[in-house]
């Protein structure tokens, strides 16, 4: 019997010891990770290789049926003129179609308990027409072919790249460089290492670039309209979150 409480003894001891001291994971609160989170920037400048523009043709006519024969027409006439000019290096496709109504504009004031009704005498109809083109240095021409061919509207002409691939993935290494150096002058400062990458992501890039023709009375001109592309910028934000020590 008395080896018996012996052993009871050392157990109990034993569970006491273990209830008051407790295993490093659950008595001691877990450190808070050490990181440092910048954002580096990268750009990557070349000469663009793609071309968009949008043109429209619209007609007014006394009903819905004649405005929308008159616009197929004149529709027809600025497609198989941009067709010509392209050839094989470019594409043209519809990119809207709209229908409106023409409403009587009265000056004539009324008692207000004689409200006008409004009053439908004609539909405006427009047909918006895309192309997109590789020669960059003729949207100036293919303007004035649009013109010319009864365009009404003229819409934003953008330049880009047909494979953004390549700038992107060299903006990224400028942009994993930036974050890099910014990480090692943080921690210099602070007194720290830097010790690993925790996690990158990437923030934004940089689309097109837009060219806004404003003016359609140069369209008239028998100069040939200026359109300069520039160089297309293709921007990369990496977001990179280091551990350090």
């Amino acid at each position: 019997m008395r080896f018996g409480r012996v052993i009871l003894a050392l157990v109990m001891v034993m569970v006491m010891v273990g209830e008051f001291t407790g295993s490093p994971a659950s008595a001691i609160a877990k450190e808070p990770a050490r990181t440092i989170t910048v954002v580096g920037i990268g750009r990557e400048q070349g000469a663009p290789d793609m071309a968009r523009v949008g043109f429209a043709v619209e007609q007014t006519a006394p009903t819905a049926q004649a405005a929308s024969q008159a616009v197929a027409k004149s529709a027809t006439q600025l497609v198989d003129a941009l067709r010509k000019q392209l050839g094989e290096d470019g594409k043209v496709q519809t990119g809207g179609y709209h229908l409106n109504p023409v409403y009587r504009q009265d000056t004539e004031r009324l008692p207000p308990d004689r409200p006008r009704r409004p009053e439908i005498v004609g539909y405006t109809v427009s047909n918006e027409i895309e192309v997109e083109t590789r020669r960059v240095d003729g949207v100036g021409s293919l303007i004035d072919t649009a013109v010319a061919a009864g365009a009404a509207r003229i819409g934003d002409v953008s330049f880009s790249l047909r494979d953004p691939g390549p700038a992107r993935n060299r903006a990224l290494k400028v942009a994993g460089t930036d974050a890099a150096g910014q990480a090692n002058a943080i921690a210099e400062a602070l007194q720290v290492r830097v010790v690993r990458v925790i996690e990158a992501t990437t923030e934004s890039s940089s689309g097109p670039v837009f060219y806004k023709r404003t003016a359609m009375a140069m369209a008239a001109e028998s100069v040939a309209t200026p359109i300069e592309p520039g160089d297309v910028t293709t921007e990369v934000r990496l977001r990179v979150t280091y551990g350090i020590e």
